[in-house]
């Protein structure tokens, strides 16, 4: 039996620690609030995040974050993009040369335009990374639905290590070297999703969210290729499998957000009474100011950054893309 780390027990967190448990490992998970580290080891449940649902008796907790990484090797981040680099400021002082990192996180950070990899570059200069990332729901991964994922690492065999580690009859990974693509595709489709939501909820039509959705490919597959992704990797489960999921059922926090932007017809009062972690409207701004950088068109995200910042009406958005000069189809 292999030991896997799991740091933060949110949703997805304490669902990834199911599907190692499933696996056949023993879990550590880390989560400064005590009374979740108590519930977990005493009662073998995560109440607040999926309620009943079990635990198994492999899955533990503890509120030093030391404990995890003296208990493994291998460890599955899973605080939100927004939090990544405070929470990989707190296990600095505790990685080891042979810990393996997993960035499970979906999301650009908003003050930097940065991607995980690079934040974690920055943070822990000599860390193996990889990163998980694709379709699935974290409450549907906790009750066994079938999920299929990318595991991308650029280091030989690593991927292939964590995909023995971590697969189930429920849960299939893929692997690959190219760790830009997930990253985008795990970020991008949020904002998407939320474009998604809007064309629904203000009845557009299913033809103009076809066709949103279809262009919103475009623009991830633009960005990844920017900075060094593949198209192959943008055509799998993180970039287009993550973007049909995300931006077409309601059970996505982005689509179920745009929904209501769509309804009411503008966003300024919805983010204020926002309470859910909804990650595309944090990663709008990031993509926006990324795209730039790289030179990059990205009319989508860019009339998304509007709406959801400038108090852009959602109708004159929508005729704005749709005035855009004629172009042929490619990316």
């Amino acid at each position: 039996m292999k030991k896997i780390g799991v740091i933060g027990t949110g949703i997805f967190g304490t669902a990834l620690a199911l599907t190692a448990a499933r696996a056949g490992n023993k879990v550590l998970c880390w989560d400064r609030k005590q009374d979740v580290v108590d519930s977990i080891n005493q009662k073998h449940t995560n109440p607040k995040c999926l309620p009943g649902i079990p635990l198994p008796d492999a899955i533990t907790a503890d509120s030093e974050i030391a404990a995890v990484f003296e208990f493994s090797d291998v460890i599955l981040l899973a605080a939100s993009a927004q939090a990544t680099r405070p929470v990989l400021q707190l296990m600095k002082p505790f990685v080891k040369k042979e810990n393996i990192i997993v960035l499970c996180a979906k999301g650009i950070e908003a003050g930097t335009g940065k991607i995980l990899t690079e934040i974690t570059r920055e943070e822990i200069p000599d860390a193996t990374i990889a990163v998980l990332s694709g379709p699935g729901f974290a409450v549907d991964i906790a009750k066994q639905k079938l999920a299929s994922v990318t595991i991308a690492c650029d280091k030989d065999g690593v991927a292939a290590r964590l995909t023995e580690m971590l697969a189930t009859p429920y849960f299939r990974p893929y692997t690959t070297t190219d760790m830009i693509s997930p990253q985008i595709g795990g970020s991008v489709k949020n904002v998407i999703a939320i474009a998604s939501g809007i064309v629904e909820g203000a009845g557009f039509g299913d033809g103009a969210r076809a066709a949103l959705i279809t262009r919103g490919l475009n623009e991830m597959t633009r960005l990844s290729k920017a900075l060094g992704g593949t198209l192959a990797t943008m055509m799998g489960m993180s970039g287009l499998g993550d973007l049909v999921l995300t931006a077409s059922c309601s059970q996505s926090r982005n689509f179920s957000f745009g929904y209501e932007v769509g309804v009411c017809g503008r966003a300024q009062k919805l983010i204020e009474e926002n309470t859910r972690t909804v990650e595309g409207i944090f990663t709008a701004k990031a993509v926006v100011k990324r795209a730039r950088e790289a030179g990059i068109e990205m009319p989508i995200c860019e009339m998304m950054n509007k709406v959801l910042f400038e108090d852009f009406p959602i109708r004159t958005a929508m005729e704005e893309l749709m005035k855009r000069p004629y172009k042929e189809e490619g990316f």
